[in-house]
């Protein structure tokens, strides 16, 4: 009998103790196409130059820093520079994903990830191409994945 108690006891032990971890489980197949889905809203969004459409990707306290070091902080900051940037040199410019290079998630609802990307048609730096890789960390909060914090550096040539 004691044994049987004993056994009863840790095997609900363990079970309450594995409870959180399995709730915390993350369906990555769905989760990686949501956040891949919003990288694509963003090309999309600055391929027509639509600087609402691009804000929109990110959390209203969102803070974003360019390939400048230029620090950008809300949505607001973050859509009035995109609508003074392609209203001038980024009018004409084309954006492009070469990949999603990983997404990590730190908790179910807290990831980041790193993008491959690049840019044609910047008026001031006429027939150069770039490429970058953005570090993006993202937050879901009410089932919708959007820009909490993120950065953009520019690649020299030669760096993979």
């Amino acid at each position: 009998m004691k044994i049987n108690t004993l056994l009863f006891i840790t095997v609900s032990l363990l079970s309450f103790a594995l409870k959180p971890a399995s709730a915390q489980q993350i369906d990555t197949l769905k989760e990686n196409t949501a956040i891949r889905q919003l990288v694509k809203n963003y090309e999309d969004a600055w391929n027509h130059h639509d600087p609402k459409a691009l804000a929109a990707n990110y959390r209203t306290d969102a803070t974003w820093v360019n390939w400048f070091g230029a620090y950008y902080i809300g949505r607001q900051d973050i859509e009035d520079h995109y609508r003074t940037t392609h209203n001038t040199y980024f009018k004409i410019s084309h954006y492009y994903t070469r990949a999603v290079e990983d997404i990590q998630y730190l908790k179910p609802d807290v990831a980041v990830a790193h993008v491959r990307t690049g840019l044609t048609d910047d008026t001031r730096y006429p027939g150069e191409t770039f490429e970058f890789r953005r570090m993006i960390v993202l937050t879901k909060r009410d089932g919708v994945w959007l820009i909490q914090a993120g950065q953009n550096a520019k690649l020299e040539k030669g760096i993979k």
